[in-house]
This record gives C-alpha cells, sequence and structure tokens, in this order.
C-alpha cells in the first residue's frame, strides 16, 4: 500500500477524492478491515515521526491494545508539532515502504521518532519487528523469520545516514516470545528484547528492561485503553518543558510502580547517545490549524479529526502530593473512589491506606528505651503475630535502602533520623522478596 503525506486544507474536498482513489486502487494485498495507513498533516516542522501499532496480526498471537497504542502516541506528538505518518496493522512491504518514504523526507537537523507498538523478538542478539503477515515457525526457522520481519537497528540506520540531528527509537515490542517452543527450545529469546548500542545523536527506549516482558494489560478486566508502558508515556509527552532524560525517569518509576500492584516486575530499559538534550513538547510550537484525515481501504472513507487525547490523571497527582503522607482513613477513600481511572495513584493511596488500618490494628508498642548518642539500628519484633512478622520484614527492606517512614507504626519501629529518600531504589531480588512478603501478608488475611 503507497503511503502518501498531504496538507488537507478547507475547499480541497476534490483533491482528496482523488487520492482516495488511487490508494483504494493500490491496495488490494491488504485486507481491507484490517490494513490501514494514516496520514496526518505536514507541518514543515523539522519534527517527523513514524508511529506503528500491529494488533491483528495473521499467524501468531494477536495483541489487544498496540493498534490504541500507536493512535494515542500519533495523536499526542501531533498535537506538540510533529509531522505524524501512522501505520496500522500493517504487513512487511507496508513496513518497509513506509520506513524509506519517511527516511527519504528527513533533512540534516531534523527529529525524528520510530514508535512501534506490537511483538518483537530477539535472535542472536539482534532485535527484529513482527509484521502482520509474520509467518508462523518454529525453533530452527531463525533466519526465515529474520527475512520477514524488520531489523530494529536497520530503521536506526536508515534515519541516521539522512543526517537527522536526534533519532528516538521507542518500542513497546518486549512481550512474550509469540512462537511456540518445543522442550526446552524455542525460536528467539523466550523473555524481551537485546540490549541495542545507540550511534551518536540517538536515544533508545524499551518498554521493559533486558529479560522482562511488558504488560499488554494488568489484567483481563483492565478497562484502560493503553498498555501499562504507554499509559504512563502519554502524560509525560505532554508535559511542556519536560526533557527526554527527565521524562524516562519518570516514566521509568511509573511503569515500575503500576506493574508492581500485580506483582509484576517491569521496568523501562534505554540508552542513550544525545550530545545535547531534547524534549518532546518544548512548548515554542503553534498547532496546525488543518485536521488529520485517516485514510483507509475501504467502502466509506470520512475525515477524521483528532482530539487532544485528555489526562485524566492531572488533577490526581496535584492530589497525592498532598495525600502522600495523610493519616486521614476517609481522605484516602475519598480520594480512590474520585480518580478510578488512575491506577499509579489508586494504588499509592491503597497501599497507604493498608498502612493506616494496620498501625490501628495493632497493639500499642512496648515504651521505647532512652535512645543511644548513635540513631539505633531497627529491633526485632518478638510478637509471635504473622502479620506483625511480615510487616517488619517487607519494610526492613525499604528502612534499609534509607526510606523515609511517613506512618506512626513505622516509624517507631525504624530509626528515620538518617532516611534519605522517599522513591528506593531496589535490587531485583529485592523486588521479588517484597513481592513474596506481600503475597503472604495476602494469604494470611493481614
Amino acid at each position: 500500500m503507497g503511503i502518501v503525506r498531504q496538507t488537507i486544507r478547507h475547499g480541497s474536498w476534490a483533491h482528496l477524492a482523488a487520492i482516495l482513489v488511487v490508494l483504494l486502487a493500490t491496495a488490494s494485498h491488504l485486507r481491507a478491515q484490517d490494513r490501514s495507513a494514516v496520514i496526518l498533516p505536514a507541518t514543515s516542522s523539522g519534527r517527523l515521526a513514524l508511529v506503528i501499532g500491529i494488533d491483528a496480526y495473521d499467524n501468531v498471537t494477536p495483541l489487544q491494545k498496540a493498534v490504541n497504542d500507536a493512535k494515542s502516541v500519533s495523536d499526542t506528538l501531533l498535537r506538540i508539532g510533529f509531522e505524524v505518518t501512522r501505520i496500522i496493522d500493517a504487513d512487511r512491504r507496508t513496513l518497509n515502504q513506509a520506513i524509506s518514504q519517511v527516511a527519504s523526507q528527513i533533512r540534516p537537523g531534523d527529529e525524528v521518532v520510530f514508535y512501534f507498538a506490537g511483538h518483537g523478538i530477539e535472535v542472536n542478539g539482534r532485535n527484529y519487528l513482527l509484521p502482520a503477515d509474520v509467518p508462523a515457525a518454529r525453533p530452527g526457522d531463525e533466519s526465515f523469520v529474520t527475512s520477514e520481519s524488520i531489523a530494529a537497528d536497520r530503521v536506526l540506520g536508515a534515519f541516521r545516514e539522512r543526517g537527522a540531528r536526534v533519532t528516538l527509537l521507542i518500542l513497546d515490542a518486549c512481550r512474550n516470545n509469540p512462537f511456540p517452543g518445543e522442550g526446552q527450545r524455542s525460536l528467539g529469546g523466550s523473555r524481551g528484547l537485546a540490549r541495542m548500542d545507540a550511534p551518536e545523536g540517538s536515544f533508545i527506549l524499551f518498554s521493559a528492561g533486558s529479560g522482562q516482558t511488558a504488560l499488554d494489560r494488568l489484567a483481563n478486566s483492565d478497562p484502560d485503553p493503553n498498555s501499562v508502558f504507554t499509559r504512563a508515556l502519554l502524560p509525560r509527552l505532554r508535559e511542556q518543558g519536560l526533557s527526554i532524560h527527565d521524562l524516562v525517569r519518570a516514566v521509568r518509576t511509573d511503569v515500575r510502580a503500576l506493574a508492581g500492584t500485580v506483582q509484576h516486575n517491569q521496568f523501562p530499559a534505554y540508552y542513550d547517545q544525545l550530545s545535547g538534550d531534547f524534549s518532546f513538547n518544548p512548548g515554542s510550537r503553534v498547532e496546525d490549524s488543518v485536521e488529520p484525515v485517516t485514510i483507509v481501504p475501504q467502502e466509506a472513507v470520512q475525515p477524521q479529526a483528532v482530539a487532544p487525547p485528555s489526562d485524566p490523571c492531572t488533577a490526581a497527582r496535584a492530589d497525592w502530593q498532598v495525600l502522600d503522607s495523610s493519616e486521614s482513613s476517609a481522605a484516602l477513600q475519598a480520594f480512590i473512589g474520585k480518580y478510578p481511572d488512575c491506577p499509579i495513584f489508586v494504588a499509592a493511596a491503597q497501599d497507604r491506606l493498608a498502612v493506616l488500618q494496620n498501625a490501628r490494628a495493632a497493639p500499642a508498642p512496648e515504651p521505647e528505651p532512652a535512645p543511644a548518642a548513635e540513631p539505633s539500628p531497627p529491633s526485632p519484633l518478638t510478637s509471635g503475630d504473622i502479620c506483625t512478622r511480615l510487616w517488619y520484614e517487607r519494610n526492613l527492606i525499604f528502612h534499609n535502602r534509607g526510606f523515609c517512614f511517613s506512618s506512626a507504626r513505622a516509624r517507631s519501629v525504624f530509626d528515620t533520623s538518617r532516611c534519605t529518600t522517599r522513591s528506593p531504589v531496589l535490587t531485583a531480588a529485592e523486588e521479588r522478596e517484597v513481592a513474596r512478603l506481600k503475597a503472604a501478608e495476602q494469604a494470611n488475611g493481614c
């Protein structure tokens, strides 16, 4: 299918109709119901984006939220000044054509974003993005599958060769390997993508770390239209003046917290070779007044305006700064009821509420001995109560990382005179132990 970029202005519907006839005539190799390209209006901004989302895989496990992710990201990039090409449920030929045409439009000094949501695999240390028509395969078919896929480093190289000042590669493709294994063998790496070397002027962001898988959803009943990674990314893209490095730090923190609500370890990885800084929304660009048009190989085609995505968590973020150390259960419950669409903050409020409820249910602690000249280490609990012991062991991990506790119960047990942070960084082993202890607390009705 040809990829065409056209600025749509008032009074040009006859021109649009002619374009549609040409596109429909060249789209016979695509299935009309699930192959589409979206051409968003050119802005001559020097900021280009190719955004791809694939749910409808022909021969491997389909996904549920990759197309929504691509639409949300492309809408956001359009609103902050990018010239966007969006490709949905595309086969290999269409992807190669789109990559080639976007690369041909890059001029020296441009800023280019490539975003892919779909399946990806690692084969022999190299990452491949799977098109919708990737064939079914078995262990031993690696060379066949890679020849039918898109090498991620090739995309990066194609854009860098054109002289782009900044090239950003964002891959939400670290899901489970979609190819079935046989015994102990599988085609490609079984989990996630391999690390990538970013050439100078490039920045690479993965939705999960090495050896980790990215969650498409938190549960089968998860109502959010976006994957865990993309729902954390979207509000940061819109944040005016936020540097790429601050954006990545915030996204990693949000993704880890959100995945942790279902005891999953997901911590986005990034590879940075930018010589300067970069901001998605520097705040100095004016939105284009023309409307984007969706071009699809179907019988009836109508222009579709892209509405600016709303962030339901802006108010929640501000309110949580006030409630973060609250001792009021009623206020926390009201917060949870007010912001059901903000799972990161709801989970934080629920955890805070559980701490308060456990503290009130626990017996009053014995009077502490007079403090020594030096702050004393946390005292072991002698209570036979299993809930108390599990609570102590879990919080001891955070104490050892310098966590500044705010609850009265924790402050009565752990010495906080030398605490250093409200956002401690745990090792993978510590995260697993915290998850195990929380599961044990739940199993014991704590």
